[in-house]
């Protein structure tokens, strides 16, 4: 289990740059600002199954990296910030 973490956080590392631009090309479009994090992180799932489809790699994998990816890129803590302020806490 440990090195899939470690593969999934060096996978990470490549694709989150791709994901913030994708997202800084989402930011353009007038939408709602709570929804970035969340097109963030799925864009990052997207990104990685496209890769491990591509490469013939692991889907589990290159999803969790997505995801790492996407989370990285939008930034958690905004991930969290939008939750809470949608729920009126």
């Amino acid at each position: 289990m440990e090195t899939v973490l470690n593969e999934a956080v060096a996978l990470s590392a490549v694709m989150a740059p791709v994901i913030a631009i994708f997202v800084q090309l989402f930011k353009t479009a007038d939408l709602n600002k709570r929804w970035l994090p969340f097109i963030s992180i799925g864009l990052g799932i997207a990104v990685g199954v496209v890769f491990a489809l591509a490469g013939g790699d692991d889907l589990f994998l290159y999803g969790l990296a997505g995801l790492l990816s996407g989370a990285a890129s939008s930034g958690l803590y905004d991930s969290v910030k939008s939750v809470k302020s949608a729920k009126g806490e």
